[in-house]
Protein backbone atom coordinates (compact mmCIF):
# COMPACT_ATOMS: atom_id res chain seq x y z
CA UNK A 1 0.00 0.00 0.00
CA UNK A 2 2.87 2.45 0.81
CA UNK A 3 4.30 1.65 -1.98
CA UNK A 4 1.67 2.51 -4.19
CA UNK A 5 1.52 6.23 -2.56
CA UNK A 6 4.81 6.59 -3.08
CA UNK A 7 4.83 5.77 -6.88
CA UNK A 8 1.27 7.52 -6.95
CA UNK A 9 3.18 10.96 -5.51
CA UNK A 10 6.07 10.96 -7.92
CA UNK A 11 4.35 10.06 -10.69
CA UNK A 12 1.88 12.87 -10.06
CA UNK A 13 4.57 15.66 -9.29
CA UNK A 14 6.74 14.38 -12.49
CA UNK A 15 3.57 14.06 -14.67
CA UNK A 16 2.83 17.90 -13.45
CA UNK A 17 6.57 19.07 -14.28
CA UNK A 18 6.86 17.48 -17.87
CA UNK A 19 3.52 19.95 -18.68
CA UNK A 20 4.91 22.48 -17.64
CA UNK A 21 7.46 22.88 -19.42
CA UNK A 22 6.05 21.81 -22.38
CA UNK A 23 2.96 23.99 -22.73
CA UNK A 24 4.70 26.80 -22.72
CA UNK A 25 7.15 26.21 -24.68
CA UNK A 26 4.75 24.73 -27.33
CA UNK A 27 2.22 26.84 -27.24
CA UNK A 28 3.35 30.07 -25.55
CA UNK A 29 4.87 32.32 -28.58
CA UNK A 30 1.04 32.81 -29.15
CA UNK A 31 1.09 35.13 -26.08
CA UNK A 32 4.70 36.00 -25.79
CA UNK A 33 5.88 36.65 -29.46
CA UNK A 34 9.11 38.49 -27.98
CA UNK A 35 10.26 35.63 -25.92
CA UNK A 36 12.69 33.02 -27.17
CA UNK A 37 11.44 29.31 -26.63
CA UNK A 38 13.82 29.01 -23.76
CA UNK A 39 12.65 32.34 -22.01
CA UNK A 40 9.21 30.37 -22.22
CA UNK A 41 10.47 27.73 -19.85
CA UNK A 42 9.10 28.24 -16.13
CA UNK A 43 11.84 26.30 -14.67
CA UNK A 44 15.45 26.12 -15.05
CA UNK A 45 17.31 22.70 -15.34
CA UNK A 46 18.67 23.27 -12.08
CA UNK A 47 15.11 24.23 -10.47
CA UNK A 48 13.88 20.68 -11.85
CA UNK A 49 16.60 18.87 -10.44
CA UNK A 50 16.26 20.62 -7.04
CA UNK A 51 12.11 19.88 -6.93
CA UNK A 52 13.02 15.94 -7.98
CA UNK A 53 16.11 15.56 -5.06
CA UNK A 54 14.40 17.64 -2.39
CA UNK A 55 10.47 18.70 -3.24
CA UNK A 56 9.57 15.14 -4.23
CA UNK A 57 12.05 13.04 -3.00
CA UNK A 58 11.60 13.30 0.61
CA UNK A 59 7.75 13.44 1.31
CA UNK A 60 7.94 10.46 -1.10
CA UNK A 61 10.62 8.75 1.54
CA UNK A 62 8.16 9.67 4.10
CA UNK A 63 5.20 8.16 2.82
CA UNK A 64 6.81 4.71 3.12
CA UNK A 65 6.26 5.39 6.90
CA UNK A 66 2.65 5.69 6.94
CA UNK A 67 0.56 3.34 9.26
CA UNK A 68 -2.43 2.44 6.87
CA UNK A 69 -6.04 3.49 6.69
CA UNK A 70 -7.65 3.01 9.83
CA UNK A 71 -9.45 0.14 8.62
CA UNK A 72 -7.22 -1.26 6.26
CA UNK A 73 -7.67 -5.46 8.26
CA UNK A 74 -11.15 -4.74 7.05
CA UNK A 75 -10.36 -4.20 3.65
CA UNK A 76 -10.44 -6.91 0.67
CA UNK A 77 -7.46 -7.81 -0.81
CA UNK A 78 -6.82 -6.44 -4.12
CA UNK A 79 -6.80 -8.90 -7.20
CA UNK A 80 -3.40 -10.46 -7.61
CA UNK A 81 -3.18 -8.70 -11.05
CA UNK A 82 -4.48 -4.56 -10.62
CA UNK A 83 -1.57 -3.04 -11.46
CA UNK A 84 0.12 -0.68 -9.10
CA UNK A 85 -1.65 2.31 -10.47
CA UNK A 86 -5.16 1.43 -10.74
CA UNK A 87 -7.98 2.85 -12.06
CA UNK A 88 -8.95 5.14 -9.04
CA UNK A 89 -5.31 6.17 -9.14
CA UNK A 90 -5.06 6.88 -12.71
CA UNK A 91 -8.16 9.62 -12.02
CA UNK A 92 -6.22 10.76 -9.44
CA UNK A 93 -3.14 11.24 -11.50
CA UNK A 94 -5.04 13.64 -14.03
CA UNK A 95 -6.65 15.82 -11.68
CA UNK A 96 -3.51 16.61 -10.08
CA UNK A 97 -1.57 16.91 -13.13
CA UNK A 98 -3.78 19.81 -14.27
CA UNK A 99 -4.01 20.79 -10.86
CA UNK A 100 -0.35 21.40 -10.04
CA UNK A 101 0.46 22.31 -13.58
CA UNK A 102 -2.78 24.85 -13.54
CA UNK A 103 -1.53 27.12 -10.48
CA UNK A 104 2.20 26.76 -11.60
CA UNK A 105 1.27 28.45 -14.89
CA UNK A 106 -0.51 31.13 -13.49
CA UNK A 107 1.93 31.82 -11.29
CA UNK A 108 4.78 32.03 -13.61
CA UNK A 109 2.09 34.52 -16.34
CA UNK A 110 1.51 36.65 -13.29
CA UNK A 111 5.22 36.96 -12.82
CA UNK A 112 5.90 37.69 -16.86
CA UNK A 113 3.10 40.70 -16.29
CA UNK A 114 3.93 41.90 -13.03
CA UNK A 115 2.95 45.28 -12.47
CA UNK A 116 3.56 45.90 -16.37
CA UNK A 117 7.06 45.82 -16.47
CA UNK A 118 8.80 44.47 -19.47
CA UNK A 119 8.65 40.99 -19.68
CA UNK A 120 11.81 39.80 -20.28
CA UNK A 121 13.19 41.86 -17.51
CA UNK A 122 10.78 39.59 -15.20
CA UNK A 123 11.91 36.67 -16.12
CA UNK A 124 13.84 35.89 -12.98
CA UNK A 125 10.87 37.26 -10.82
CA UNK A 126 8.41 34.93 -13.04
CA UNK A 127 10.42 31.61 -12.69
CA UNK A 128 11.10 32.34 -8.90
CA UNK A 129 7.55 32.85 -8.90
CA UNK A 130 6.37 29.08 -10.78
CA UNK A 131 9.47 27.41 -8.48
CA UNK A 132 7.97 28.27 -5.14
CA UNK A 133 4.26 27.33 -6.57
CA UNK A 134 5.40 24.32 -7.71
CA UNK A 135 7.37 23.10 -5.27
CA UNK A 136 5.23 23.99 -2.13
CA UNK A 137 2.19 23.05 -4.05
CA UNK A 138 3.60 19.61 -4.07
CA UNK A 139 4.79 19.33 -0.97
CA UNK A 140 1.25 20.29 0.58
CA UNK A 141 -0.47 18.30 -1.59
CA UNK A 142 2.40 15.35 -0.14
CA UNK A 143 0.12 15.07 3.08
CA UNK A 144 -3.24 14.51 0.86
CA UNK A 145 -1.52 11.04 -0.92
CA UNK A 146 -1.26 9.51 2.57
CA UNK A 147 -4.23 7.70 2.19
CA UNK A 148 -5.80 6.96 -1.39
CA UNK A 149 -9.54 6.55 0.47
CA UNK A 150 -9.79 8.66 3.91
CA UNK A 151 -9.59 12.50 3.84
CA UNK A 152 -7.15 14.20 5.59
CA UNK A 153 -8.72 15.29 8.09
CA UNK A 154 -10.01 11.65 9.26
CA UNK A 155 -6.54 10.31 9.60
CA UNK A 156 -5.02 13.26 11.17
CA UNK A 157 -2.82 16.45 9.22
CA UNK A 158 -0.11 16.35 11.12
CA UNK A 159 -0.07 12.04 12.77
CA UNK A 160 2.92 11.33 10.81
CA UNK A 161 5.80 12.65 12.52
CA UNK A 162 8.43 11.43 9.21
CA UNK A 163 5.70 13.73 7.05
CA UNK A 164 6.22 16.62 9.08
CA UNK A 165 9.84 16.58 9.45
CA UNK A 166 10.16 15.88 4.90
CA UNK A 167 7.54 18.54 4.15
CA UNK A 168 9.16 21.23 7.01
CA UNK A 169 12.72 20.71 5.90
CA UNK A 170 12.00 20.59 2.37
CA UNK A 171 10.25 23.65 2.86
CA UNK A 172 13.36 25.28 4.33
CA UNK A 173 15.51 24.30 2.09
CA UNK A 174 13.14 25.75 -0.49
CA UNK A 175 13.31 29.15 1.37
CA UNK A 176 16.71 29.51 1.43
CA UNK A 177 16.97 28.62 -2.39
CA UNK A 178 14.99 31.84 -2.57
CA UNK A 179 16.51 34.08 0.16
CA UNK A 180 20.08 33.47 0.57
CA UNK A 181 21.51 35.86 -1.98
CA UNK A 182 24.46 34.01 -3.14
CA UNK A 183 22.22 30.97 -4.25
CA UNK A 184 20.11 33.38 -6.11
CA UNK A 185 22.04 33.47 -9.12
CA UNK A 186 22.81 29.57 -9.11
CA UNK A 187 19.14 28.68 -9.09
CA UNK A 188 17.88 32.00 -11.35
CA UNK A 189 15.99 32.87 -8.16
CA UNK A 190 14.87 36.22 -6.93
CA UNK A 191 13.58 37.02 -3.21
CA UNK A 192 10.01 37.40 -3.16
CA UNK A 193 8.15 39.94 -1.32
CA UNK A 194 4.55 39.76 1.13
CA UNK A 195 2.56 40.87 -1.87
CA UNK A 196 4.04 38.17 -3.96
CA UNK A 197 3.41 35.54 -1.35
CA UNK A 198 -0.26 36.32 -0.56
CA UNK A 199 -0.54 36.47 -4.76
CA UNK A 200 0.25 32.75 -4.96
CA UNK A 201 -0.59 31.77 -1.24
CA UNK A 202 -4.17 30.61 -2.14
CA UNK A 203 -2.49 29.07 -5.65
CA UNK A 204 -0.01 26.36 -2.66
CA UNK A 205 -3.58 24.88 -1.59
CA UNK A 206 -5.93 24.14 -4.54
CA UNK A 207 -3.41 20.68 -5.70
CA UNK A 208 -4.75 19.67 -2.41
CA UNK A 209 -7.87 20.68 -2.15
CA UNK A 210 -8.45 18.91 -5.55
CA UNK A 211 -7.30 15.89 -3.94
CA UNK A 212 -9.26 15.43 -1.55
CA UNK A 213 -12.66 16.11 -3.49
CA UNK A 214 -11.42 14.28 -6.20
CA UNK A 215 -10.89 11.28 -3.20
CA UNK A 216 -14.40 12.42 -1.57
CA UNK A 217 -16.16 11.68 -5.83
CA UNK A 218 -14.23 8.21 -6.22
CA UNK A 219 -15.45 7.12 -2.67
CA UNK A 220 -18.81 8.14 -3.38
CA UNK A 221 -19.21 6.26 -7.10
CA UNK A 222 -17.34 3.18 -5.08
CA UNK A 223 -20.11 2.97 -2.67
CA UNK A 224 -22.99 3.48 -5.40
CA UNK A 225 -21.49 0.97 -7.09
CA UNK A 226 -21.46 -1.49 -4.24
CA UNK A 227 -25.05 -0.75 -3.04
CA UNK A 228 -26.41 -1.73 -5.99
CA UNK A 229 -24.07 -5.23 -6.36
Amino acid sequence: SNIRKFVYYLISCNLAEILIIFLPTAFGKLLFPELSTEQLAPLVPVQLLWLNLISDGAPAIALGTEKGDPDIMDQQPRPPKEPIINKNMRIGLVAQTIAIASVTLFAFWRGLVYNGNPMVENLAFAETMAFVTLSASELLRAFTARSERYPLLKIGIFSNKWMNIAVLTSFVLMLLVVYVPFLNPVFNTTPLGAEQWLLIGPLLIIPSIVAEVTKALINRRDRKQLAKA
